[in-house]
């Protein structure tokens, strides 16, 4: 049978996670940990997923808990997805033994034909049985007025994970069609350059059991007249059990939106982001067929002067002593006439909001997905080893044979 494999929303994210040319997403039977800070997008990207499943196999056959530790969940789920992925009386373990139990019980539940997913919400927000039996120990010390002298700082919880917790979780949902995802919080802020240098709940145990760690950064705020709208997030595989681990990409989320797919695509595909998540030059002129980006700075000098704008644009407000790309083409979408003399040059082009709004009238998204998915492997192709296959070749007839 087929493994069930759980996509993400987005084309970017599925490469990264799937691992292997023409693999997407993330397979069941496995658990996978999303790493981050708190404005980095794990709650969003594990709806996202949970939407994805929903929409692709419908509630009779996709079942899913989202076990919300924290008691934070606060998404409004219904406007963006079209169902309530909170149920009216959710699930909120306390203790990692708790939340085993939980996560048994459900897949235990699923049928032969139904597929899951779990998210645990976050691994941070539980203790164990240990500290709750020593939380209440201490209580009845003092209410007695006694000391409590059995010390602070048990092992408890993290003994029981890496000793029980992770090696029965995959025993338990191995060959089955479950997805578990334990997302987990970082203790400062993440830079996006130095993902190890963070430590998160669960150590050297979480990165031996699970199929794939994965860590978000908060690259860039999305800003509106002001105000934030989203988020640009880089993503990263520090663990991944693939022939291709420590892959990484660019996403973006939108919080009344979700996660940007569409845009997404069109960054990666158009070489928009920059290496700190910034939109560069080449987003104000895109050609959905055509080179328009690769244009130069003499380039762009030389088209002002054959069509005598040089000193029009040097009497703008986006000339200020010293021209680069980016204020050369503010200039040109500035009038409409610019962009027709720019159109007749190199051809029509647009900027990237007026790429994404007209792939989406077109229907282009399926052809967008494609062209991403084949610059991905150009890429792969072209760092892939070429060495001759080491134990691919058949015996030669003169080998000896060995009879017994």
């Amino acid at each position: 049978m087929e493994q069930i494999r759980f996509t993400t929303g987005c084309q970017l994210l599925d490469l990264v996670t799937g691992g292997a040319k023409n693999v997407f997403g993330i397979p069941a039977g496995r658990f996978i940990n999303i790493v981050g800070d708190k404005s980095a997008g794990k709650t969003f990207l594990s709806n996202e997923i949970i939407a994805s499943a929903y929409h692709k196999y419908g509630s009779k056959k996709f079942k899913w808990v989202y076990d919300d530790c924290e008691s934070g969940y606060s998404f409004d789920t219904e406007t963006m997805y079209g169902f309530e992925i909170m149920p009216e009386n959710p699930i909120h373990s306390r203790t990692v033994e708790e939340a085993f139990c939980n996560i048994t019980d459900f897949a235990g539940k699923l049928k032969g034909d139904q597929f899951g997913i779990y998210v645990l919400d976050s691994l941070d927000g539980l203790t164990s049985q240990e500290q709750d039996d020593r939380a209440e120990e201490r209580l009845k010390a003092f209410h007695a007025e006694k000391t409590f002298d059995k010390g602070t700082y048990g092992m408890g919880k993290q003994k029981y994970l890496s000793q029980e917790f992770f090696p029965q979780l995959c025993s338990t949902i191995e060959n089955k069609n479950v997805l578990v995802i334990i997302i987990s919080q970082i203790r400062e802020n993440i830079d996006m350059f130095s993902f190890e240098k963070y430590s998160r709940s669960g150590g050297k145990a979480m990165d031996f059991y699970a199929h794939s760690v994965l860590w978000l950064a908060t690259a860039k705020y999305i800003e509106k007249k002001g105000r934030k709208v989203g988020v640009v997030v880089k993503a990263k595989t520090t663990k991944s059990k693939t022939p291709r681990p420590f892959r990484e990409c660019f996403f973006s989320f939108l919080y009344d939106y979700g996660l940007d797919d569409t845009g997404s695509n069109i960054d990666y595909l158009f070489d928009l982001r920059t290496e700190k998540g910034e939109l560069n030059t080449k987003a104000k002129a895109i050609q959905w067929n055509g080179d328009v980006g690769k244009l130069t700075l003499t380039d762009l000098k030389k088209f002002l002067e054959e069509y005598e704008l040089q000193d029009k644009f040097e009497d703008s407000r986006y000339y200020d002593g010293k021209a680069t790309s980016e204020d050369i083409f503010d200039f040109i979408q500035s009038k409409k006439e610019y962009k027709e003399k720019f159109a007749e040059k190199f051809g029509e082009s647009m900027t990237r909001d007026e790429l994404i709004e007209w792939i989406e009238e077109n229907n282009l998204e399926d052809e967008l997905r494609q062209r991403v998915i084949d610059k991905w492997e150009e890429f792969e192709d072209s760092i892939k080893s070429s060495r001759r296959k080491k134990y691919g070749t058949a015996p030669k007839t003169t080998d000896a044979i060995v009879r017994g």
